[in-house]
């Protein structure tokens, strides 16, 4: 096997993997709604953010989830969902520096799949099993 081969199933690996954990993250939204208001209230202290809003976000991040998982618009969809987990893990900073209390212990499951996020990111050219990495290789 070559290492472009191999190159190209790990990074289908790392993203697909990602993909189900964001994915898991956004359908929370339909499911348990009022989590979306209380992390928006209090974590980030932002009172206007209400769980009705959270069927919207979630639609959104599950769309993101996708394409991500798929491999279209690499440069936007790895972006969107860096961006995404940036947030998460930077709004949570506090709940990370007091790991040894539960539930702050389980936060730290965001960090390696933050780093694993950034990584495909910068490697999103090399990602040749997605449709992005498809469409290149017929051109």
């Amino acid at each position: 096997m070559t290492i472009e081969i191999k190159l190209s199933a790990a990074l289908l690996i790392i993203r697909l993997s990602i993909a189900a954990f964001f994915g898991v993250w956004a359908s929370l939204k339909f499911y348990r709604p009022e989590w979306f208001e209380n992390v928006f209230t209090n974590l980030y202290g932002l009172d206007f953010i209400t769980r009705d809003m959270s069927t919207y976000v979630g639609s959104v991040q599950v769309m993101i989830a996708v394409v991500f998982a798929i491999g279209l618009w690499r440069t936007f969809s790895y972006g969107a969902l860096v961006l995404m987990q940036g947030a998460g893990v930077l709004g949570s900073f506090p709940n990370l520096m007091n790991w040894t209390s539960y539930p702050n212990n389980l936060m730290w499951a965001a960090v390696p799949a933050l780093g694993a996020a950034i990584a495909l990111f910068i490697l999103r050219h090399e990602d040749r099993m997605s449709v992005d990495g498809w469409r290149r290789q017929r051109v």
